[in-house]
């Protein structure tokens, strides 16, 4: 009953005048029952198939509502009618004072049924036997959660790590197990608070083939502003994953940088956490399935272990002798098989879903159109000032590039000029041809700009064309967009090398990982740009030559070639303690 396996399927060959044994009629019922709940658990999984629901009776009692369930080995557990049980009257239950909750628990039993003579009379001094095997069931409470690892929905795309428990508090890390190359990930991290209290924590996480922002690092802090009681909490981490295929990434809570306060007190005694994704490039529903078709056959068949579905966690409170129902919360570890017909149902849900909020954007976007059907136009300025004293008349001077703040993609630049000569009820502001206002000034100039759509900003040119007096002229620029004509995809691309300037002993490898911004093809290509200075491969895996040294590693984009980073790797001997080192 500890540990039950299906295979090998063996079946009777009957022919003539075989003699059939209580053996061989076992083995019968056995080959069906096994082909049955082999297909039971590999196509449908495992726990709460329909109903099954625990409702409170009364202050002490609970009634567990008729239903069908799946167990870890394809077995199929009904109740026919609801169960009602005193919390203090089932299996598992313990008087301990400081007990404020007790996990219910549902097993598969077989009970013996119906004792008949034998007529062999080889049974024992009664000669009896029972006749049939009665399918039932086993209700227990526990307060131990699920030794390994259990077959749920999200198990298959989520890896679920505990960062701290105690105090009323349980804090997890969730991250998804499929990571696609260079694309933007989640990483959850859920709070359980069960006491009055308020709670803050915070603690770092070390990012390996991820990126926070542009650092492998993040910070994580929570503070509870909510009163009461049973309290849960969701932080949403936004990461990156790096430009590189078939490694793996990893988030690693850091030594000693868990700080949990708790109403005055301090506690810092984490648990070792380290979340972990493969990172492909294959998005993360393909990755899944994979994934899956690859392992489910190890996963189940290793995994036949005795083990109960958890039907409900019960909150308790004590007074005295006596036990209270305060709470109950339904499948606490989600334990339930999906429906195909549910499955059909919320991927048609999900496709209406996308519908509606394909024409909601559309009707918000034609919402915002003014009047005559115009998208509204956004507007920026600002000035740059020229210093024109020692500057020869037909010379050129040009700005340092402006960004005008208006986005990507095209923008109309309107350029003007004055002389500051600190007087601002004689200035002139000059607009368009200067030329035509030569007699009038004694400075004048063309203006021109040139503009960048791709990466937001715009530079400014002037010609002096009459010297005059003027020793600074200010030029004023108004930046004009046209919402309507604003691109949805222009973005500035840039890569981020990391790590940075590593140091590697001779012989050995690093992996450098790029980050890539405003990038539709993420091809790269690694180079190592000194002679004999190591190789590095399509990865950016890195080995170091057998000569010490520093080298120059650049990352370029194949799609522009002119887009690259470059960074150093000091490659240094080894030096043992014997020489001093």
């Amino acid at each position: 009953m500890k540990n039950l396996k299906s295979f090998p399927f063996e079946r009777n060959r009957y022919f003539y005048g075989k003699l059939l044994s209580v053996e061989d009629f076992e083995a019968e019922q056995k080959y069906f029952n096994d082909k049955r709940r082999t297909i039971n658990r590999f196509l449908f999984g495992y726990g709460v198939v329909c109903g099954l629901g625990v409702v409170e009776v009364d202050d002490e009692s609970i009634s567990v509502e008729r239903g069908l369930a799946l167990d870890f080995a394809g077995r199929e557990i009904v109740l026919d009618e609801p169960a009602v049980r005193k919390i203090t009257e089932l299996e598992g239950y313990g008087s301990e004072q400081d007990t404020d909750f007790y996990y219910l628990c549902l097993e598969y039993r077989e009970e013996a049924a119906e004792l008949m003579h034998n007529v062999t009379g080889n049974a024992g001094k009664n000669s009896s036997e029972y006749n049939k095997y009665k399918e039932s069931y086993r209700l227990f409470v526990t307060q131990e959660e699920p030794e390994r690892e259990m077959f749920t929905p999200s198990r298959l795309y989520e890896e679920r790590k505990v960062v701290y428990q105690g105090q009323g508090i349980r804090i997890c890390q969730v991250f998804p197990k499929f990571l696609e190359m260079g694309k933007d990930a989640i990483l959850r991290v859920e709070i359980e608070h069960e006491g009055q209290q308020e709670i803050s924590f915070e603690y770092d996480l070390d990012l390996s083939f991820l990126t926070s922002g542009e650092g492998n690092r993040v910070h994580i802090s929570f503070q509870e502003t909510e009163q009461g009681k049973d309290k849960k909490y969701k932080l949403e981490i936004p990461l990156k994953a790096a430009n590189v295929l078939d490694v793996q990434a990893e988030a690693s809570l850091v030594k000693d940088s868990f700080k949990l306060q708790v109403g005055g007190r301090e506690y810092s005694d984490a648990k070792p956490c380290v979340s972990q994704a493969a990172i492909s490039g294959l998005d993360s529903y393909d990755a899944l399935q994979e994934q899956y078709y690859k392992t489910a056959m190890d996963y189940i068949l290793g995994n036949t272990f005795q083990q109960g579905i958890y039907l409900a966690k019960i909150q308790v409170v004590r007074a005295g002798g006596v036990c209270l129902i305060e709470r109950i919360e339904p499948l606490p570890f989600g334990q339930k098989v999906m429906h195909t017909e549910i499955s059909a149902a919320m991927i048609s849900r999900l496709v209406e879903d996308m519908k509606m909020l394909k024409q909601a954007k559309m009707q918000d976007a034609g919402s915002r159109k003014g009047v005559e059907g115009e998208m509204p136009l956004r507007t920026a300025e600002g000035e740059v000032v020229f210093e024109v004293g020692r500057v020869r008349q037909g010379e050129m001077l040009y700005s340092d590039e402006i960004v005008h703040g208006l986005g990507f993609g095209p923008v109309t630049i309107v350029l003007s000029y004055e002389e500051d000569n600190g007087n601002e009820g004689d200035s002139q502001i000059v607009f368009g041809d200067a030329s035509l206002f030569h007699g009038q000034s004694g400075f004048s100039a063309t203006l021109g700009a040139k503009l960048k759509p791709s990466e937001g900003t715009f530079e400014i040119g002037m010609k002096i064309t009459k010297r005059g007096s003027a020793k600074q002229v200010r030029v004023h620029w108004t930046a004009l967009r046209d919402e309507a004509k604003k691109p949805q995809l222009a973005k500035k691309k840039h890569i981020f090398i990391q790590p940075d300037n590593p140091n590697v002993f001779l012989g050995d490898s690093v992996v450098f990982t790029a980050v890539l911004e405003g990038f539709y093809d993420e091809r790269l290509e690694w180079k190592v740009k000194d002679s004999n200075g190591g190789t590095i491969d399509k990865n950016g895996k890195y080995t170091a030559p057998e000569t010490p040294g520093i080298y120059h590693i650049t990352a370029s984009s194949k799609a522009y070639p002119k887009v690259q980073a470059s960074t150093f790797v000091v490659v240094r001997e080894r030096v043992s303690e014997a020489d001093g080192s």
